[in-house]
């Protein structure tokens, strides 16, 4: 059986980042854990796979462009990993291939903390993968979702998947529709000072979560704080999500302070 000493787990994605090798590194390190955390930039999806069941990688991060086209390669979805459409986190056990999501779970805490989502109003700006992950939890919650995206025809394409009503472009997002929650789901304002939305167009007094976390204090949620709302920044979701990971993976309860501190010191704050 392969295995790997330390314990080895990764993370593919399309360019490296750095931010998960921190950040779960420095959660190993507090557990006093023989893991580490490495991150590919793989030739493919398939070879990536193949390199964790000979090696004995014990879990697997996945980002774009992969999380559909790794599926295809598991031994097993779960249940709300195939109803997304996508996995983000591999688990390997004794060489059999597990796929999850843990994208909702991140998105769906971050927003548990500020408010309850049942028959709450709901305003999804996006439709890709972090869309259709966030809308699979909302629905879970019983959140009332309406979707805006930028490509029409994919927008009506996951309201059709996820049952959702599609509201149509984001400049046709009406503020004064009584919503209760606003969500960036798109990468606008990724390390830039771009804003899906500027504040003329933001309700007030709603709770507004952006999924972009970096800067972790984009032009986005500025906006969205001069109208008195209650802003959750992409960092939260980023960090729930990791922790959701490392459960899966190692079966270990990070604390939240750990990965936040190495955020903060990967971004210089």
């Amino acid at each position: 059986m392969a295995k790997s000493n330390p314990i080895m787990c990764t993370s593919i994605a399309g360019k490296i980042g750095g931010l998960g090798v921190l950040m779960h590194n420095k959660a190993y390190q507090k557990a006093n854990l023989n893991a580490v955390y490495v991150s590919f930039q793989p030739s493919g999806a398939k070879e990536a796979i193949d390199a964790m069941r000979t090696l004995g990688f014990k879990g697997m991060g996945v980002t774009m462009p992969y999380k559909i086209e790794v599926m295809q390669y598991l031994d097993k979805i779960d249940v709300t990993a195939k109803a997304i459409g996508a996995v983000n986190t591999i688990v390997n056990n004794d060489g059999f291939l597990t796929g999850y999501n843990t994208d909702w779970v991140g998105a769906i805490k971050a927003l548990k903390e500020k408010t309850n989502l049942a028959n709450k109003k709901v305003a999804l700006i996006g439709a890709g993968g972090v869309a259709r992950a966030i809308l699979y939890g909302l629905k879970k919650e019983n959140a009332n979702v309406t979707v805006f995206n930028i490509i029409e025809s994919e927008g009506i394409e996951l309201c059709r998947d996820m049952d959702a009503k599609f509201g149509g472009l984001p400049s046709e997002f009406d503020k004064n529709q009584n919503w209760d929650v606003l969500i960036n789901a798109t990468s606008v304002g990724f390390k830039s000072e771009k804003t899906i939305l500027l504040a003329s167009q933001i309700p007030s007094n709603i709770v507004v979560l952006d999924v972009v976390f970096s800067p972790m204090e984009t032009r986005f949620q500025k906006e969205a704080l001069k109208n008195n709302n209650i802003v959750i920044p992409g960092y939260k979701m980023l960090i729930y999500q990791a922790i959701a990971q490392d459960e899966l993976y190692l079966n270990i309860n990070v604390d939240y302070e750990v990965m936040l501190d190495a955020l903060k010191e990967k971004m210089g704050k």
